[in-house]
């Protein structure tokens, strides 16, 4: 199996190897118990925990400008999406601090092998870091068919080992034609706005959302999605292997 991280510039589309290199973690560490100066992730206060379904949990943290979080530890492989543009600094468990700007929509896949690693994060003076994590809690499954792709307007933004993330972007008015959402599903939002969806014999289901939100799907589903809004929208659709 292709390591994901090595094949992560011809991979990932828009996000600059750059970009991976500076908020890439440090080589894993096992520390049974943590250091004293090491909180799990939980317990982070910049970090909030808004799903966790006990296959996936989505991590949320806001960084004021200025601050650095604790030291924490990352435990499980992640889908990661930033939704403002920031100067973000990465700091690894005895390593020294790298600092990179990441624009709004950046996607990126990070494996904690081996149990895992610690590092700490920090934002600029000028604006606050806003990222989510995708934590994939469980292995993927062994007998999952091959999935579907998509077409435009969706493009695939990462192919790892755990998962694809698309980003679909829509004008107003604009539709992206019918295609196959499999069960385990993860959207989030990366604008504001407002998309429709229209399942095949179902009715149309509105969705109002700000940078951030998300919505986890269970069963598989086929649909078309519209732009609602007066203003262009950009969604990451993360279906998890």
């Amino acid at each position: 199996m292709r390591n994901p991280v090595l094949s992560f510039g011809r991979r990932v589309v828009g996000v600059s190897l750059f970009l991976f290199a500076c908020v890439a973690p440090a080589p894993p560490l096992r520390a049974e118990p943590l250091p004293p100066d090491v909180v799990p992730i939980t317990a982070e206060p910049d970090h909030k925990i808004r799903f966790d379904n006990g296959r996936v949990r989505l991590v949320e943290a806001r960084i004021p400008r200025g601050r650095l979080t604790k030291f924490h530890e990352h435990q499980f492989d992640a889908f990661f999406v930033f939704f403002a543009n920031a100067a973000v600094t990465n700091e690894a468990y005895g390593g020294k601090p790298t600092t990179s700007p990441t624009p709004v929509g950046a996607a990126y896949f990070i494996p904690a092998p081996l149990g895992g690693y610690i590092h700490r994060v920090g934002a600029g003076a000028d604006a606050a870091v806003h990222v989510s994590a995708l934590e994939l809690m469980v292995p993927p499954a062994t007998d999952r068919g091959e999935p579907e792709g998509r077409f435009p307007p969706f493009e695939l933004a990462i192919e790892s080992a755990r998962g694809r993330m698309y980003r679909l972007k829509l004008d107003p008015g604009e539709s992206a034609e019918a295609f196959t959402r499999p069960a385990g599903t993860a959207i989030v939002a990366v604008s504001s706005g407002r998309s429709s969806e229209q399942r095949d014999g179902g009715p149309t289901t509105l969705w109002d959302f700000e940078p951030g939100d998300f919505r986890w799907v269970d069963t598989a589903e086929e649909l078309t999605v519209r732009n609602d809004g007066s203003a262009p929208i950009e969604l990451i659709e993360i279906e998890v292997f």
